[in-house]
């Protein structure tokens, strides 16, 4: 019985799950969560209202949020798996996935801040969506009607997103320069892919970004086209990588090396921004400053930050003392070490 994945278009998070599945070869189809089926997908998940949604049928539980799915598909099809058998060196993949479902997250909604037009064209495709329509679609008159009536809430979703991230204001422009610094640091990190000649799970996070964000909204695939083209090849080799599958692993000392511009150093302000997301939560301000706006601490960020943690207190003595060897110096390390 095939599994399904319901998402929506402009979800960065529903593409990395579709390229997670591709990976690791399983039989999917993709589903649209609409107006017609959100009361029935939402209570198979205990009212989670968000997406990613996967059934993976045969009457298992159904599973929510990117990482999870990409996690339990790893364990399912161990073969294609998106984390590595070496238990330090997954903890390296797990570490950048969060890097890029928590920071690469900025600069992926960066255009959809910085431009109205961008906001509507992604909020119209939203709105098809939820008619059980793509892109491509032509809707007849009473579907544009419901379209107009939409249109208002998506694009406040989508304000209130870009917001809780920081892209406003004095944001927009540190979101522009983060962007253009971490397209830099993967232009060395993607060797073909950031842990190997085969994609991980944070390679499929990368890759719903680009492929939902900052590749797929007209304004953004310009800037990427002028400044980083190597994400355009990038993107469409990950894609032809994930569904050949096969491909090796690097080893964990030469993986921690080539990523060590990215993740390690302030793992350009991920490395601040999670150890002041976490004393806001502790010391319960829940507020913290980043780029110049404030936001709202992040309990979903630390109860990532906090499994990868226990992840890493897990590890036999002799992998602890590999991964020490390979990473103990990162700033962004010692937060998910440290606690």
């Amino acid at each position: 019985m095939a599994m399904t994945l319901y998402g929506t278009d402009p979800s960065f998070y529903t593409r990395k799950a579709w390229l997670s599945l591709t990976a690791v070869g399983a039989d999917f189809r993709y589903a649209l969560k609409t107006r017609a089926n959100k009361a029935e997908v939402e209570a198979a998940v205990n009212g989670y209202h968000r997406f990613p949604v996967l059934d993976p049928g045969e009457g298992g539980d159904w599973i929510v949020d990117s990482t999870r799915i990409g996690l339990a598909l790893s364990e399912r099809f161990p073969a294609r798996s998106l984390l590595p058998e070496d238990p330090a060196l997954a903890i390296l993949v797990r570490i950048a996935d969060d890097w890029f479902d928590e920071w690469f997250l900025r600069p992926a909604i960066l255009f959809r801040a910085k431009s109205a037009a961008t906001r509507q064209w992604v909020a119209r495709v939203g709105a098809l969506n939820l008619l059980g329509r793509h892109a491509d679609a032509t809707p007849t008159a009473e579907e544009e009607a419901m379209i107009a009536r939409l249109l208002p809430g998506i694009d406040r979703f989508f304000l209130d997103s870009c917001a809780t991230n920081a892209v406003v204001g004095p944001g927009i422009a540190a979101t522009e320069a983060l962007l253009a610094r971490a397209a830099r640091v993967l232009e060395g990190a993607l060797a073909p892919f950031l842990f190997g000649s085969r994609p991980s799970l944070a390679d499929a996070a990368l890759w719903g970004f680009l492929d939902s964000g900052l590749l797929w909204e007209p304004e953004a695939r310009a800037f990427v086209e002028a400044r980083a083209p190597h994400l355009l090849a990038w993107h469409a080799r990950a894609l032809e990588a994930a569904r050949a599958g096969g491909g090796a692993w690097n080893a964990l000392e030469a993986a921690a090396a080539r990523l060590a511009p990215l993740l390690g150093g302030d793992a350009l302000g991920f490395a601040a921004f999670l150890a002041a997301n976490r004393a806001a939560l502790a010391d319960g301000t829940k507020r913290l400053l980043l780029d110049g706006v404030e936001v709202p601490a992040r309990g979903f960020t630390e109860k990532c930050r906090a499994e990868i943690a226990a992840r890493i207190g897990a590890l036999g003595p002799a992998d602890r003392a590999r991964l020490e060897a390979a990473a103990g110096d990162w700033p962004l390390f010692a937060v998910y070490r440290d606690g």
